[in-house]
């Protein structure tokens, strides 16, 4: 369930919130006089709480002097952003990429609050781009029509009770199969560890994933395009219509077209929305929050949890 390793991979940074500010602690981590074992488990919490001892850490509860909190400020994370080129720049980074090399993965996980310009053509720079309700204007009357042309054919088939419990079950079906899909994409591919010494391989990992943690924040990111989408849904058009059967096919498709509609409306909101504390989607945010600053190598859900349970890869909720 930890993160796992690579003999070319560098400690997962360790950040630290406190008043609105990030910190990157992780070269004083094993200075910290509690032990690094503490700094790591408040990874991408606000320690403001903890600093002033009012609230317990691994069974302790310690308030920290003045000197913390000025040693505090000399790993403000603004600082590693200084003088990057590849960040703010007017240009494209695509081909800065591969010269990060062993850089690669540690750079990556150092979370940049702005936007990264990927293209030097507007034009491609622009389909990389999408706010966030284009998906359900995309894709919504493309569940729409094919559920109607899954209920008609079930319909004279078996009856209209009969014939929409059986749309249901195969829709549900696709929402499930797509919650799986999720999962195994964002743990096998997304977060596959590419080889530093490949440039390609680190290009094409950043665009798979990896920009979405350097600039998580990022609102026009953080949904799919939907050029490159109907490549892929394209591929699964093809693949499922020659599986399936046609009324089957339209009802499981648009279950599983929903599901995909759902899973990036939930991971918009659980960047930029404010739930209610307590509420379940509180906890998928936080759930969510800590598999970007806590620990990446668990918490792959992110509309629901079930397969982390399954596959033993659960992440923390709040603490």
């Amino acid at each position: 369930m930890g993160r796992t390793t690579t003999p070319n991979d560098k400690a997962m940074p360790i950040l630290l919130q406190y008043k609105g500010k990030r910190y990157d602690v992780t070269e004083f981590a094993k200075k910290h006089p509690g032990g690094e074992k503490v700094l790591r488990a408040l990874a991408g919490e606000d320690v403001e709480e903890f600093m002033k001892g009012q609230q317990r850490i691994l069974g302790v509860k310690h308030e920290h002097s003045e000197a913390a909190y000025k040693m505090l400020e000399n790993y403000d994370a603004d600082n590693y952003h200084k003088g990057d080129s590849k960040l703010g720049s007017k240009q494209g980074v695509l081909g800065k990429i591969p010269e990060l090399g062993h850089e690669y993965w540690t750079w990556i996980h150092q979370p940049y609050e702005g936007t990264i310009r990927l293209f030097d053509s507007d034009f491609l720079e622009s389909l990389t781009r999408t706010v966030w309700y284009v998906v359900p204007l995309v894709w919504l009357p493309v569940v729409t029509l094919f559920s109607f042309l899954a209920l008609s054919e079930f319909y004279h088939s078996y009856g209209l009770f009969i014939g929409g419990f059986v749309w249901a079950i195969y829709f549900v079906v696709g929402v499930l199969t797509w919650t799986l899909t999720e999962y195994l994409l964002h743990r096998f591919v997304f977060h596959w560890h590419p080889d530093p010494n490949s440039g390609k391989k680190l290009l094409l990992h950043f665009l798979l994933h990896g920009l979405h943690h350097k600039t998580p924040m990022d609102p026009h990111r953080l949904v799919f395009p939907p050029v490159p989408a109907t490549l892929i849904v394209g591929f699964f058009y093809v693949l499922y219509v020659n599986t399936f059967s046609w009324p089957v096919f339209c009802a499981f498709g648009s279950g599983k077209l929903f599901g995909y509609v759902c899973y990036d409306m939930i991971h918009f909101y659980l960047h930029h929305g404010q739930p209610e504390v307590h509420s379940n989607m509180h906890f998928r945010k936080v759930y969510h929050h800590n598999h970007h600053f806590k620990d990446y190598d668990a918490g792959y859900g992110i509309s629901t949890s079930l397969w982390d349970y399954v596959f033993e890869t659960v992440g923390m909720g709040p603490l």
